[in-house]
């Protein structure tokens, strides 16, 4: 029986970021050997009237800067939000994005390039943000080897 574990590569993409109306940007992920990733941002506390724009960008190296990234445009939002650009676009209301997950899964078959990252910005207001947890799927082989930002694993198998 193969459990998550064995079938998908987790790496830490972001540390605590509090405060800020900046740009954050997640690590790079290596898609070779993955045909899918997620994205799982896990916010903290979100100014009111906050405007959230989750973009999904992808390079031919291991870089969030250089060569220049290009976007790749996002096609279809359930929940909150709404695809705007290619960007998925969340207005903070009445506490609607406070301690909340936002998820962004791309194909790999939406990739033109290797390497992919998350870039988070902000109108009007500032966010917290607790962490991105980059989820790599659908591996090609199998078991999956995780990465160094996983430093334990305990599992319970039928």
């Amino acid at each position: 029986m193969d459990l998550l574990t064995d079938r998908c590569a987790v790496q830490r993409g972001s540390d605590l970021v509090t405060d800020t109306t900046s740009e954050t940007k997640s690590t790079v992920a290596d898609m070779e050997g993955f045909d899918e990733v997620t994205f799982a941002v896990e916010l903290e506390d979100v100014d009111a009237a906050a405007v959230m724009t989750f973009t999904v960008k992808e390079n031919t190296a291991d870089s969030t800067t250089s060569p220049t990234p290009t976007k790749v445009s996002l096609t279809d939002a359930a929940g909150l939000g709404a695809i705007s650009a290619g960007a998925l676009v969340i207005t903070e209301d009445s506490d609607n994005l406070d301690q909340k997950t936002i998820l962004i899964t791309v194909a790999r078959s939406a990739l033109s390039k290797r390497y992919v990252f998350l870039s988070i910005t902000v109108a009007d207001e500032s966010y917290e943000l607790n962490a991105i947890t980059i989820i790599k799927s659908r591996a090609k082989g199998l078991p999956v080897t995780q990465g160094s930002t996983v430093v334990s694993q305990a599992k319970v198998a039928a």
